[in-house]
């Protein structure tokens, strides 16, 4: 669930992208509930994916569930990978993993969705179809 003070400062952004066009922003979430938000706000005030100005991202690796969906419906999308050294990044990848605690439920959702479409392109014969 989203916080107030994230709602506002979202809602602040996209207006003002509404209204001037000269902001852009990077929704970077593996929140489900952040990021249907923020669609619902674009569609509420007529912002279209193919404007450019709202983008959405996730550590590489994580909330595939999330990021492959918006891919494929036209909503720019990027994955993103932490860099240094060891001693740097490992913090931060804790730090990520405690504040995403319900990632865990969102890696099961995604171990279903994938094994469901697996067992959909087994049954209708597109497993192994080649690429045109």
């Amino acid at each position: 669930m989203l916080c107030c003070s994230h709602c506002r400062c979202l809602d602040y952004i996209l207006d003002e992208i509404k209204v001037n066009r000269r902001a852009n922003v990077m929704v970077a979430s593996h929140n489900e509930s952040t990021v249907n938000y923020t669609l619902q706000r674009m569609h509420d005030l007529g912002l279209h994916p193919s404007a450019r100005k709202i983008y959405f991202g996730q550590l590489l690796g994580m909330s595939d569930q999330i990021t492959f969906p918006l891919g494929q419906a036209g909503y720019p999308v990027y994955k993103y990978v932490p860099y240094g050294p060891v001693e740097e990044v490992l913090p931060y990848l804790s730090r990520r993993a405690q504040e995403n605690k319900g990632m865990v439920a969102g890696t099961q959702r995604e171990r279903r969705l994938l094994w469901g479409e697996l067992k959909r392109r087994t049954t209708a014969g597109e497993l192994f179809k080649p690429v045109s």
